[in-house]
């Protein structure tokens, strides 16, 4: 059994900035596509992925060395994201598509750990980020299409002599995509993610969050979805059988951030998840506790008078039911 990770820098602590403000911000159109490797296991499989309707492509491909970014380097990503956004919402003129900042700041900000251990994650994350390639028609239309790297630049300042020195690294300048950076200032296209997000192990729960958060948000009745099409939208290196197998895991387990999963069917049988935000939920649970209630203390009134009825000697069929 996996232990779940816990947040060292939780909300209320005073030596976080407030950079992302504890609620991490997110491109809204790269939260239903395959995007980033689920495994941390080294990937060089491409993905290729092209929706139902054939209006939407995504190619990945990772580098020979380092293979794909993954769903955790994505956490970056999202770090930078957010930092844009709060920028914009300070009334900063943000323009520039690089962030100056410190990897110390970076991993506090996602909720990691600050040993030598985690920067040298982090700057391999960077560097599977800087040489994995994207190929896609989103935002661009039928006819268009952008390929560009996760980072477009990275320049770092410290006392290094080689590449295994990163943890001398003092500050460091990442530059986002022009995809990204023009998503972010020119339609506004975020979502506020959990900052719970973070803390997941599991890369298809990380997957499905991202998935429900974009397509559940605050819908009273939810979304539902069929496996095979999460098994697209996940991009899943296992087979549609074991997919299905693991989410059925998933569901059963529940532990993503602010969604219920509940395993359904569609109509024509196929399996299916269920997503709806877990207050709505909670709500339904009371308007329906409490419509039951009503109900059986209006049977009661009515039984109690049908018995007065009987007792003065009077027919019961006055009372209606």
């Amino acid at each position: 059994m996996v232990k779940k990770r816990n947040d060292p820098y939780p909300m209320g602590d005073l030596f976080v900035q407030d950079i992302i403000d504890y609620s991490p911000k997110e491109e809204r159109t790269m939260m239903e596509r395959p995007f980033f490797s689920l495994s941390k296991r080294k990937r060089n499989k491409p993905i290729d992925y092209v929706s139902d309707d054939q209006q939407v492509f995504v190619k990945v491909l990772p580098h020979p060395d380092f293979g794909m970014a993954t769903i955790w380097d994505h956490d970056i990503l999202i770090w930078c994201i957010s930092k844009v956004v709060a920028e914009k919402a300070r009334g900063s003129n943000f323009d520039s598509r690089t962030i100056h900042t410190t990897p110390y700041e970076i991993l506090r900000g996602i909720a990691r750990g600050v040993s030598g251990t985690e920067y040298t994650r982090l700057f391999e994350a960077i560097r599977r980020l800087r040489h994995t390639s994207v190929e896609t028609n989103i935002r661009a239309g039928k006819k268009n299409f952008a390929s560009f790297n996760w980072l477009a630049e990275v320049e770092g300042e410290g006392n290094i002599d080689s590449p295994e020195q990163m943890e001398n690294v003092k500050s460091i300048a990442l530059t986002l995509p022009r995809w990204i950076h023009d998503a972010i200032l020119k339609n506004d296209n975020v979502l506020t993610l959990d900052r719970e997000y973070f803390l997941l192990t599991s890369g298809l729960d990380r997957a499905l969050y991202r998935i429900a958060r974009k397509h559940a948000g605050n819908q009273p009745n939810g979304w539902t979805c069929g496996f095979p099409v999460l098994h697209r939208k996940t991009g899943s290196e296992s087979t549609l059988k074991k997919f299905n197998e693991m989410m059925k895991k998933a569901i059963k387990e529940n532990k993503l951030p602010r969604y219920v999963m509940t395993l359904t069917t569609l109509q024509d049988g196929t399996p299916a998840a269920h997503f709806i935000d877990r207050k709505i939920q909670a709500v339904q649970a009371d308007l329906s506790r409490l419509g039951s209630d009503s109900e059986r203390l209006k049977r009661l009134a009515l039984e109690d008078e049908r018995r007065d009825l009987i007792d003065s000697g009077q027919s019961p069929r006055r009372v209606s039911r």
